[in-house]
């Protein structure tokens, strides 16, 4: 799909992940790491052979080229490879590239249609652009990751999936596409800026937004408008909806959308429409259910509905989870199963859509792209590669550097790897 798209990278950590969507659909993302280690990401977790779980997912179908971008020799590379590609995504804090010299300007001085992409933790303003931070800060910023007690002191979340840090690349990726169609109609050069502390505040934008809206002076002035009052009480329900309380446990008061214990493990039921709750009630042959309580049309989840919550503990207890997602499909109510820890991967709908990549390519089991098209997975079948394994190879094919310039180059200590 982005067939004939070029993307040239400087990033470390997270960021990766916006070249890795990328060349899933099909651009060349050509990777410019420092000598030697490179990106840190490859030191990230427990190694698999030699290369770390990080660094194989995210830099997956990338080419790896070596270059010192503190040299003179260097920095002159990188900006004639900026005038064969498409885009830059810098992964780095901000200003990372413009403190070797490279700034946006004299990018775009190399490359007048360039598109720019700066993806970092806080972004370009505030006062926290110079905090440096990983993955759960940006999710405990963004009340997305609360604390839990043990031991009778504050720890960080159990099992806690982080979403900032992988919101954001998505959300640059979207945006880097965007910003390529625009130069390639207009001509013109873009520069784009996402943070991931911003993405995972947008994610948790429902109960930010009324978490707000009742910190406003007038939120519990006597006098606020009907209008006022209308949208705090919408901003709730969304919060709700999204999982955030709003300050009352109202997630463990729910009782129409809510976790059941069915024979053998946890189910969810969604019944808070009134087509849903109705087919439940019928399907369960338990019509005084809904007899007594109807609720409203939508969105009901008749919170602190004790005696209700009692009655539906006994019909869940009597069925198997599979059991029970097999009811909800054949008699139309919306649920799902809850699962823990080793139980998703052998559910027979994940194993149905088929995300496991190939790892005699990739060198070990992980997860591809949910991106379909025509059927089939928008995936890369390239592996993440060695430091600087392209090098030479992309020098030659982009820039035309024969075997004199590029020993003149290695001489220079402008680049380094090889072409294994």
């Amino acid at each position: 799909m982005l067939d004939g798209v070029r993307i040239l990278e400087v990033a470390m950590f997270a960021p990766d992940a916006v070249g890795m969507h990328l060349a899933d659909l099909g651009a060349e993302v050509i990777k410019v790491e420092a000598l030697g280690m490179g990106d840190p990401a490859r030191l990230l977790g427990v190694p698999i052979g030699d290369e770390s779980p990080a660094s194989r997912r995210w830099n997956r179908g990338k080419h790896s080229v070596a270059i010192d971008l503190r040299t003179p020799e260097g920095a002159a590379l990188f900006l004639d490879l900026v005038g064969q590609v498409d885009a830059v995504v810098e992964g780095m804090r901000p200003g990372s590239l413009e403190r070797r010299g490279l700034s946006y300007e004299r990018l775009v001085a190399a490359n007048p249609k360039l598109v720019y992409l700066c993806l970092s933790g806080w972004g370009e303003e505030g006062p926290y652009r110079d905090l440096g931070s990983h993955g759960l800060a940006f999710d405990a910023y963004a009340g997305l990751a609360p604390a839990r007690t043990l031991d009778g002191r504050p720890a960080r979340p159990d099992g806690h999936v982080w979403q900032g840090i992988e919101a954001a690349p998505l959300y640059g990726a979207l945006a880097v596409v965007s910003a390529v169609l625009r130069a390639r109609a207009s001509g013109q050069p873009s520069y784009l800026e996402v943070s991931q502390a911003d993405a995972g505040a947008v994610w948790n934008g429902w109960r930010l937004a009324y978490e707000a809206s009742t910190a406003e002076p007038d939120a519990t002035d006597a006098g606020e408008s009907a209008a006022q009052e209308e949208q705090r009480r919408a901003l709730r329900a969304a919060a709700e909806g999204a999982g955030a309380s709003g300050g009352d446990d109202l997630p463990g008061s729910d009782v129409r959308y809510q976790y059941y214990a069915a024979s053998d493990g946890l189910v969810l039921l969604m019944a808070t429409e009134t087509r849903f709750w109705e087919n439940f009630c019928r399907g369960t042959g338990r019509t005084d259910l809904f007899e007594r309580w109807p609720g409203a049309p939508h969105a009901d989840h008749d919170y602190g509905n004790d005696a209700l919550r009692n009655e539906l503990s006994r019909v869940f207890s009597e069925r198997s989870r599979a059991e029970w997602v097999a009811f909800f499909i054949e008699h139309d109510v919306a649920g799902a199963p809850v699962y823990g820890p080793g139980e998703t991967h052998v559910d027979p709908h994940f194993a149905s859509r088929g995300l496991w990549l190939d790892p005699d390519v990739h060198g070990m089991r992980t997860l591809g792209s949910p991106v379909r098209v025509a059927g089939r997975m928008a995936v890369t079948e390239r592996a993440s590669p060695r430091v600087g394994a392209d090098t030479e190879s992309t020098l030659r094919r982009l820039l035309g550097c024969d075997d004199a310039r590029l020993a003149q180059l290695r001489e220079s200590g402008a680049i380094g790897g090889s072409n294994e």
